[in-house]
């Protein structure tokens, strides 16, 4: 668990649920002094950058690694991810939908990502090829510079130029968004159901 902060009550929540369940749950703790020049905004706070931190870290322990966002549901077997090639390409995602290809186009013109942004919520990355590229530090530079007013999402837009042509696109369902209006319009629940 990657945080800024832990609060005693927390960190004996973890210690009694590591013990119940027989695993091991590792703390790390971030100091956000150093992102306190980086973009946020109110809806995205500078926890949105642990995952950097946690792609360098992580990258000298495992070769290959799928972040999900914690807001993410996985339905089915994700078994075909571990038979990707990512030998010459750093990450597999999911193009955004046409909409939002549209504003990037526009909003990061600058870019020239012209239809290949994704959405940063699942990406199975190469965390050795990560660390190569020295990307964790790129994507400070970029989001400590004037490039940055135009980031609207800061960190996938800063993943999305850093890893322009090194992406595998991976299938819509991979990472489909579901909103409520839509999921109410389905009264059938046909999809929860396995």
């Amino acid at each position: 668990i990657i945080c800024d902060s832990y609060s005693p009550c927390f960190v004996k929540y973890i210690e009694r649920l590591a013990v119940q369940h027989h695993i091991k749950i590792s703390l790390y703790l971030i100091k956000v002094e150093s992102l306190e020049v980086l973009p946020q905004t109110k809806v995205w706070s500078r926890a949105m950058y642990f995952r950097l931190f946690a792609f360098d870290y992580l990258s000298k322990k495992v070769n290959t690694l799928l972040y999900l966002d914690a807001d993410v549901v996985c339905k089915g077997s994700l078994q075909d991810l571990l038979q990707l090639d990512l030998t010459e390409k750093i990450a597999a995602v999911v193009k955004d939908v046409d909409s939002i290809q549209n504003k990037v186009n526009e909003r990061l013109r600058a870019f020239n990502l012209q239809g290949g942004y994704f959405n940063s919520g699942v990406v199975f990355v190469n965390l050795k090829l990560w660390k190569e590229n020295a990307l964790t530090e790129k994507a400070f530079l970029l989001l400590a510079g004037k490039e940055a007013d135009s980031f609207k999402y800061p960190d996938q837009d800063v993943l999305n130029i850093l890893l322009q042509d090194k992406v595998i696109f991976l299938p819509r369902p991979y990472n489909t968004i579901y909103t409520i209006k839509s999921e109410l319009k389905d009264k059938s629940h046909k999809k929860y159901s396995n």
